[in-house]
């Protein structure tokens, strides 16, 4: 697809200064996007980068197809070749199209790579894909965190460090290794020769990375389940083989009769499976005196939580079991307890392996086992630094979004119970020392890279081992499905840990959230990156900076692609302060730049002082900075700052996702400040399947360059005229290419703005500026038009705003769900508001919002045409005389053209089987007998009838 460039093309790399802003290479950016490549690619392995997200857990992750399209159009002219090339590139990961596309960049360069830079770098998954396309890639990021994370993907596996002297650990550098069936059973993995198996053959750089960091993971392992194993014992007739997991809950005295009891969420241990004769395991509270004890039985479970809601109801409430008593506290007394200090742990349950069936189950805890864990609350973990305490003491914030804190969980140590805390502590300090011993037989480089690794799997532990992983018994209770336990994810959402009063911990041996678990998805993450990584690049450049002030000279970057925050979506520094707090006590010394403190807040967390989101959950009472005015101004700087130390002919890619309308204006109106002109938008379905962030489904990757100089002023008239004649002949190219309409609405963005870009400004004739809102909308009602929907001979123009609205709806919707900010959108590009439309013409959902089909109700003269055609369609139970009736009411005449036209319409666009669709048919034929009955008037007692008495057919 292509549109009339605004710009002159220039070949090469062009002036690193500003004398030549009037020649700018038009990029493929500018004119085309393989939109659906991506859309298609993002729902495969490969496409989405779940193997690149593996290696490090970072928020909102970029799908590798999407940041491999924006890097690759952002670099590249737009030819045949070079679109041919990129689809198979997007969609496949062609080998031979790749190497064609790197070639072509570094012809079209020179000599010297392009360098491409990521502001708001997160991961890296943008950096790695321009370092893969044969650029010089640089990322910056606020948080250390996500610099650590950028380092592990985009930097550590594309050195080479075959140079480095072998390890003292593990096996010799030049033979690969199994991963461990245990860290427990052996000192050291057990040794094999089979290059080939781990796939790794040839790459002698990347599989010397490999090998040693799976035997660093191991010799981790192994050192602190030593140091730990005391804490944990296992059943003496199975040769001390440590439990997998133990299950723990919060005990609580009871305000009736005072005496201890748990808080339990749900009574299921393992759903029963009916395929393998497996009755299941529930939990059972056996109460005896003035004292309680769990047992474990087979079955579905026969007693009810201590901790739930009542059936029917919200707002969950705690059960005393004992007899005699049953009293109820509710959550406020619960949350006063724990700011008292009247919390205590109790293990309920432990989980164990079943040597013989392979099948997690579950039995009551030993006597030895809960006085070995009691042993944990005796003892102090110490850290290698004086300076920090081994268990994390730094406090929660308030607008942290961690929700143990309203129970007076008050410190990240106190997110888990005394032997969670130990055992952490003496991975963090088994990994410290390790780099100290590291550092005299390898270089300081390679020593920290193993031990970043080592690091970001206390990150991927932390996820399943904390007071909010909840024990997740798969299946349902009528053994229908396969009956597997994990421990879950205390993430709920990407900004809010969660709490439970019953939590799974895992232990140091084998099991879902255990060292060896995570180690062996690290290491598999790590093997399919690197075998990714097909071709001799240089690293990528990662580092942390500030957005507003980056550490580079002026004019000096090719290309940027960068993917800002999404507004309020997601509290980047918030949610990654709980692996931060970890890695300043097991990186200090080995990543200085980034954990040794340096860069601490005043709070001893990550500094969020220039952190550009929006802080929601109830942070602006807490006086939190991170406001709306705060973040349009920060994105504002960092944009100026993207602008001055890009080249003149160069260009940034944006990608973004938002369904609020205010926050698109808001960017878009960033860009314009910072001196940039959009020139294309494309939008991508990449949120639900790849991030989960469930508010939004579609991402853009909007294209912009330098605003040329001394650009005329834009009469509004003229400017009108020539957004919708350019966004209706793009329309024409989008529908060749296949460009979903939904996707055009999208799209017409770039096409309008770029336009609009010509201008230093456009005015109306009493000299006011016209807003880029003015434009978005103008964008979309050129599409819609540009679709020329013909309603038999009526074109849409001449239809009431609420009828055009739900024809377009219709058409690019249907009767799906639609989230609440792409209806305002659309309410927009007719000048309604939402309010003008919810419930006479949209139906409000969980989800958002859906079109009505359904009856209107009573219909008056004010009613639009498509009411009175629901109106016709739902009385037809009544025969021709209630259709007639509802001309009537409305006041319209029987021939209304409008109406007949979207009764043709609508009738058409419904499956034949629709109940509306077959009212409507049934309407159509008996067109004249219903014209007939309302030239009379027709009946009286019809025509006073309520619709809403007629049967709803939709």
């Amino acid at each position: 697809m292509s549109t009339s460039p605004t710009a002159t093309s220039a070949e090469g790399n062009g002036s690193s200064g500003r004398a030549d802003q009037a020649e700018t290479l038009t990029r493929l950016i500018d004119t085309w996007f393989p939109c659906p490549e991506v859309d298609e690619a993002v729902g495969t392995p490969a496409g989405s980068g779940l193997s690149e997200k593996a290696l490090f857990t970072w928020f909102a992750s970029r799908p590798i197809a999407q940041a491999r399209a924006a890097v690759l159009c952002s670099l590249l002219r737009d030819t045949p070749e070079n679109r041919s090339d990129v689809q198979a590139a997007v969609l496949q990961g062609e080998k031979a199209a790749m190497l064609r596309l790197r070639t072509r960049i570094t012809e079209q360069y020179g000599a010297k790579p392009p360098v491409v830079l990521d502001i708001f770098s997160g991961r890296g998954i943008i950096s790695l894909e321009a370092t893969r396309a044969g650029a010089t890639a640089v990322g910056t990021d606020l948080s250390p965190v996500a610099t650590l994370a950028g380092r592990l993907l985009a930097d550590y596996p594309l050195r080479d460090w075959s140079a480095e002297p072998p390890l003292p650990y593990g096996l010799p550098a030049d033979i690969p290794e199994e991963e461990p069936k245990s860290s427990l059973a052996s000192s050291r993995p057990r040794e094999t020769a089979v290059n080939a198996q781990i796939g790794l053959k040839g790459l002698v750089g990347e599989r010397r990375l490999l090998i040693d960091v799976r035997a660093i993971l191991a010799e981790v392992g192994r050192r602190v389940a030593d140091l730990v194993l005391p804490l944990y014992l296992g059943k003496p007739e199975l040769e001390g083989m440590v439990p997998w997991a133990s299950l723990w809950a919060v005990t609580i005295p009871c305000d009736g009769c005072s005496r201890r009891f748990p808080l339990i969420g749900s009574m299921v241990l393992r759903h029963p499976y009916a395929r393998t004769n497996d009755a299941g395991q529930a939990l059972e509270l056996i109460v005896d005196g003035q004292t309680w004890r769990p047992r474990v039985k087979d079955g579905l479970p026969q007693q009810q939580p201590t901790f739930s809601a009542p059936v029917g109801k919200r707002g969950k409430s705690a059960r005393c079991p004992f007899p005699n008593c049953g009293h109820v506290h509710n959550l406020d007394v619960i949350k006063a307890k724990g700011f008292a200090d009247q919390y205590a742990d109790a293990m309920l349950a432990v989980a164990e392996v079943d040597p013989e069936t392979n099948r997690k189950i579950f039995r009551p805890p030993l006597p030895a086992e809960v006085a070995a864990a009691a042993l944990a609350e005796d003892l102090t973990p110490t850290s290698l630094f004086q300076e920090l305490k081994g268990c994390p003491n730094e406090a929660i914030p308030k607008t942290a979004g961690v929700d143990a804190r309203q129970y007076g969980y008050l410190t990240y140590g106190s997110l888990m119970n005394s032997r969670q805390a130990v055992l952490f502590s003496t991975t963090a300090k088994v990994i410290a020392e390790l780099y100290r011993e590291l550092c005299e037989v390898v270089s300081h480089d390679y020593a920290g890279a193993l031990c970043s690794y080592a690091a970001s799997n206390i990150a991927r532990q932390l996820r399943r081992a904390t007071r909010g992983s909840r024990k997740e018994s798969r299946g349902k209770p009528n053994g229908s499905e396969q009956n597997r336990v994990y421990s879950g994810d205390v993430f709920t959402n990407q900004s809010t840990i969660a709490h439970a009063f019953d939590y799974i911990e895992a232990g140091p041996g084998e099991g879902p959230g255990t060292w060896c678990s995570v180690s062996s998805s690290l290491s598999n993450a790590l093997r399919k990156v690197l075998l990714e990584n097909r071709f001799t690049t240089p690293p990528a450049r990662l580092r942390r900076a500030s957005a507003v002030a980056l550490p580079f000279r002026d004019a000096t970057v090719d290309v940027i692609v960068t993917d800002p925050p999404y507004y309020d979506m997601i509290a980047y520094a918030d949610s990654s302060d709980l692996s931060y707090v970890w890695f300043k006590r097991a990186l200090r010394e080995a990543v200085p730049d980034l954990f040794d403190g340096s860069l601490d807040g005043k709070d001893g967390l990550q500094d969020k002082a220039e952190e550009i989101i929006v802080k929601g959950r109830g942070a602006k009472g807490h006086g939190d900075h991170r406001t709306r005015d705060f973040y349009e101004s920060m994105l504002a700087r960092s944009f100026a700052e993207a602008r001055r130390v890009l080249k003149a002919n160069g260009h940034m890619t944006v990608i973004f996702g938002h369904s609020d309308p205010e926050a698109w204006k808001r960017l878009l109106a960033a860009l314009a400040d910072a001196g940039f002109v959009v020139t294309s938008s494309w939008p991508s379905r990449t949120e639900t399947a790849v991030t989960g962030v469930a508010t939004i489904s579609v991402t853009v990757s909007i294209g912009a360059r330098v605003a040329p100089p001394n650009r005329p002023i834009g009469i509004a008239a003229q400017v009108d005229a020539e957004v919708i004649n350019q966004v209706k002949t793009c329309c024409r190219t989008w529908d060749r290419d296949g460009l979903a309409l939904e996707d055009q609405l999208m799209a017409s963005y770039g096409a309008a703005l770029q336009l609009v870009g010509r201008y230093s400004k456009v005015i109306t004739p009493d000299g006011a500026s016209v807003s880029l809102e003015h434009y978005m909308t103008l964008a979309r009602r050129a599409v819609r038009d540009a679709v020329a929907l013909r309603l038999d001979e009526s074109p849409l123009e001449i239809f009431d705003p609420h009828t055009r609205l739900a024809i377009f709806w219709h058409e690019v919707h249907g009767r799906i769900d639609v989230p609440k900010g792409e209806a305002r959108f659309f309410a927009q590009s007719d000048a309604l508001r939402i309010e003008d439309l919810r419930g006479r013409i949209l139906t409000e959902t969980k989800a958002g919002y859906r079109l009505r089909h359904d009856d209107p109700g009573q219909l008056t003269p004010a009613s639009s045409t498509y009411e009175v055609v629901r109106g016709m369609a739902a009385s037809w139970p009544g025969g021709t005389d209630a259709a007639a009736a509802c001309l009537t009411a409305a006041e319209r005449i029987p021939t209304d053209a409008q109406v007949w036209a979207l009764v043709d319409w609508l009738a058409t666009k419904l499956p034949t089987s629709d109940s509306v669709a077959v009212a409507l048919a049934a309407v159509k034929r008996n067109r004249a007998s219903i014209q007939a009955t309302a030239a009379i008037g027709g009946t009286n007692h019809i025509a006073a009838t309520p619709l809403s008495l007629f049967e709803e057919s939709s």
